[in-house]
């Protein structure tokens, strides 16, 4: 791979506590870096570059829908074309970058409208999009609490608590098996999502249990996902959960125990009343519409196909 991308890519592979959102950015850079090193390439070497990138860029976070988004829309532009040529790659790159930011700002001013003042909100892991979400509904005046677990065991929720707490917003700070015990007084669930299919969405582990939960009570609970974390079927097939180490939960070793360490589980999409996007608040079954008909690039399915 030409020099540049590759530091950052091992970066984002050792990473075990940003959000997809915040690891997008620097996936964007690492296309950036990529694109600034292969300028000159001739078309062929360019092509095989592009494959090299984009299999090491999938494999970076397989858990996180924006990584192949993101490769698609960089391989979209090389059909567009019938061929690679640098142009539309870097003018695809800079379209797809642009519209993230426009993205992740509409779902944040959506998102901050479905808090109301005096309210409970309960909240998993730390999405990037929740975060500001509930940071701008407090710029407008609204006063709620919110509830957040610690997010064993990288314990991203404590981050989350702490950036809250520093800007004035009260936070109880909860064991993750205490999340529950507050779903009979919330008035509102907001969690993030990495990625998004036709069925389901993927969050922090635990996050189906809580949603189902939130269901059967009557709590109303959204997940905020613009179309960045929006995979159709025939992207969806490569989507991974990756092991994590034991080491992060225990350093008990025996013959008799097996430690599985997840940091990801799928929820079933009708679990949720609504899913927050750049474009509106939507049911599920207009996001199972929606996803459907979102181009896919039929080189990059057979590049992922061979790995």
């Amino acid at each position: 791979m030409p020099s540049g991308s590759g530091p950052l890519l091992a970066r984002i592979r050792r990473d075990r506590r940003s959000g997809a959102s915040a690891l997008l950015a620097d996936g964007i850079e690492a296309a950036r870096l990529f694109l600034t090193a292969v300028e000159h390439l001739p078309p062929g070497s360019l092509t095989r570059a592009l494959e090299r990138f984009t299999l090491r860029l999938t494999a970076s976070q397989p858990s996180m829908a924006p990584f192949l988004t993101l490769a698609n829309a960089l391989w979209l532009a090389v059909e567009e074309r019938e061929g690679p040529s640098w142009q539309p790659l870097h003018d695809a790159l800079v379209r797809y970058a642009d519209g993230i930011d426009r993205a992740l700002e509409a779902t944040v001013r959506r998102a901050a409208g479905l808090v109301r003042a005096g309210s409970i909100i309960l909240t998993y892991s730390n999405s990037t999009a929740v975060r500001l979400a509930l940071w701008r509904s407090m710029a407008y005046g609204s006063e709620f609490v919110v509830v957040c677990s610690e997010s064993r065991p990288t314990n991203e929720g404590v981050a989350l608590a702490k950036f809250l707490a520093e800007r004035g917003v009260p936070v109880y700070l909860v064991l993750d098996a205490g999340l529950f015990d507050w779903l009979g007084v919330a008035d509102l669930v907001l969690v993030g999502a990495d990625a998004v299919f036709s069925m389901g969405i993927v969050n922090k582990i635990g996050t189906e249990p809580l949603l189902q939960a939130a269901r059967r009570i009557g709590v109303p609970a959204y997940v905020l996902a613009d179309t960045s974390k929006w995979l159709p079927d025939r992207l969806a097939r490569f989507w991974r959960v990756r092991p994590e180490s034991p080491a992060e939960i225990t350093a008990l070793r025996h013959p008799n125990l097996l430690i599985q360490n997840r940091y990801f589980d799928q929820s079933p999409l009708n679990l949720v009343t609504g899913i927050v996007w750049e474009g509106g608040v939507s049911r599920p079954g207009e996001i199972r519409r929606r996803i459907s008909v979102v181009p896919v690039s039929t080189s990059l399915v057979t590049l992922l196909a061979k790995r």
